[in-house]
Order: C-alpha cells, then structure tokens, then sequence
C-alpha cells in the first residue's frame, strides 16, 4: 500500500486484489498501476478461498519513491514510530502491536565513508521478522483485515509503499 508524504489515518492491507489498480510506485514516481505478484498474491480482497494458512510471523518492507533521498531512514522511523499493526479474523481482534516491534526485510545500509545509503536486500530463511508467540490460524473462506494506523499526521519527504508479509505456511483443507 502507498502511503502518501502528506501522511495516513490509515492503510488496509490484502484490501486491493492482484489485478486491481492503486496507488504504487514504479521505477521511482508514484501512480495508478494494477497490481502485480510484485505487490501481492491476493486473488481475492480480503479472503482466501479454498485454503487453510498458519502464519508464524510478520515482516515489513518499504519502497521509496526516491531511494536516494536521504531523509528515507527519518521517513521509516516516523512510520514506524507513529503507529500500529492490528489484524483482526472475522470479527475477532486478533493482535494489536506498535509497528516498531515489527522488522524490516530491507533494512537502510549506511556507509559512513562514502555518505550513500540503500536498502539491503531480504529474503531467505533467516528473513527478519515478528514472531507470533502463538501460530494464526486463517481458515478457507474467512474474512480478515491487517490494517496500520497512526495516531495524528505522520507526515514525510517523498511517498513511500509499504509491505506487509504475513510469514506462514499454506494447507489445503482434506
């Protein structure tokens, strides 16, 4: 999801279904793109039919609309400094954290000696991330919402889309 420099109340996540069009950044300028794997694998807004998941963990990752610009580490900090995660089943609340508590799979790399910055690279099997204390069930057909909230107007440089990886395993009901 995209948060805009001029800040958020809110952003739904898994709300906008692969195909559909929103607001992202592509090759560094920000537009109305339909989204592709690269941003999610939701066939559906909301719900995954036919398919059972246990999700372990919680990840982030963030795109700049200018990866160069040097105020992106301030810009991460004020998101994830200004608000929290819910994730709600249903009508069950499932987990409310501060955004803080959740790492990031592309984490700012600072080389003093030079004065450049960049994100790492994540992925793999030691993906940073929130570990649930207790497994999510997700069952076929149930409605979920993962949103991020922010208490006031956190406003930045320049926009930003932010990730949500729900880390987990997929069954498929018997």
């Amino acid at each position: 999801m995209n948060f805009a420099a001029a800040g958020q109340a809110s952003l739904s996540f898994f709300s906008v279904a692969r195909g559909q069009s929103t607001t992202l950044i592509r090759a560094g300028a920000t537009g109305t793109f339909s989204k592709t794997y690269r941003d999610s694998n939701m066939e559906n807004s909301n719900v995954v039919p036919t398919k059972l998941f246990k999700f372990v963990g919680i990840s982030i990752a963030f795109v700049h609309e200018d990866e160069g610009e040097a105020q992106n580490p301030a810009d991460r900090d004020k998101i994830r400094s200004g608000g929290y995660f819910h994730f709600r089943i249903v009508d069950k609340d499932i987990l409310y954290l501060p955004l803080v508590f959740i790492p990031e799979v592309n984490p700012f790399v600072v080389n003093t000696t030079t004065a450049s910055l960049g994100a790492a690279g994540g992925g793999g099997a030691n993906v940073a991330m929130y570990k649930l204390p207790i497994p999510i069930t997700l069952n076929p057909y149930e409605n979920f919402n993962v949103t991020m909230n922010w208490d006031g107007t956190v406003a930045i440089t320049k926009a930003v889309d932010i990730y949500v990886a729900l880390q987990g395993f997929m069954r498929r009901p018997t």
